[in-house]
């Protein structure tokens, strides 16, 4: 089996656009070993995101990465639902989640949170290992995006929307979401 990381990627790609596009955008996939070293890896993935960047729009790439995203341990959501259970208001959440988060957080301004990871390192399974590597599209993070939008659909009880503001992986110092509730 490849590398599971670039199977979801071959995968989403395979089930958005057919295999042939698949192929198109990720010919290497083919011929992936079982293992690869964490450097390669992120070279490979740089790879493949650019020519997502090239052949496809920005509705397209943001389905294929949002597809089969992380999902919460168990133990975050249970965390979550003990805290909405607890909090009075989004904004009361907030604060008592923005402790879990730490040095990340939480903030609310009328209908928008602004979510950041506070780590200043990726903690993508793809870079979290490296000490240093080549900046990557924001095409990327999408996936993790995508985990935002699930973790915050949770909290808030309904669909919300989110949008990439900076990102560890593409150069920036943090992770930050603006997720519309």
């Amino acid at each position: 089996m490849a590398i599971f990381k670039f199977y979801q990627i071959f995968r989403s790609i395979k089930e958005e656009l057919g295999y042939d596009m698949a192929i198109k955008i990720f010919p290497e996939y083919l011929t992936l070993p079982d293992k690869m070293p964490a450097q390669e890896q992120a070279k490979l993935g740089k790879i493949v995101m650019d020519r997502m960047d090239e052949l496809l729009d920005r509705d397209t790439i943001i389905k294929i990465r949002q597809k089969h995203t992380c999902n919460l341990t168990k133990k975050q959501a249970q965390e979550i639902n003990e805290l909405k259970e607890r909090s009075q208001s989004l904004d009361e959440f907030c604060v008592e989640y923005s402790k879990l988060l730490s040095p990340g957080y939480v903030k609310k301004d009328e209908e928008m949170l602004i979510v950041s990871f506070g780590w200043n390192k990726c903690v993508c399974g793809m870079f979290r290992k490296l000490d240093s590597y080549e900046p990557m599209s924001k095409t990327w993070c999408e996936c993790c995006n995508g985990h935002v939008i699930k973790t915050f659909n949770l909290i808030c009880d309904k669909a919300v929307e989110s949008e990439i503001q900076e990102t560890v992986a593409c150069g920036g110092k943090d992770c930050i979401f603006k997720v519309r509730i």
